[in-house]
């Protein structure tokens, strides 16, 4: 069993791995509603835009709430269904 200091911290391996704050620079926090098949309002990260077919699509990941457990959910949602959270 390796103990926590013979690992490295999620700081080092995100660093190793090429995460960093450079790649989350365009990030932006949002809600996302009315996407069919999860209703309410959800808490989420805009990571990207992208156009097809003359509509706005982001990526995004948010969790929803399935019957008392957090579900997190990466998917393309039409823009009319983001909001800023700001």
């Amino acid at each position: 069993m390796i103990s926590k200091r013979d690992s490295l911290t999620l700081a080092e391996r995100s660093a190793l791995a090429g995460v960093g704050r450079e790649r989350l620079a365009g990030a932006r926090h949002c809600r996302v509603s009315g996407v069919p098949g999860d209703p309410g309002r959800w808490p989420g990260l805009l990571a990207e835009w992208a156009q097809r077919d003359g509509s706005w699509f982001g990526r995004v990941v948010y969790a929803v709430d399935d019957g008392g457990r957090v579900v997190l959910v990466e998917a393309w949602v039409d823009a009319e269904h983001l909001q800023s959270a700001g």
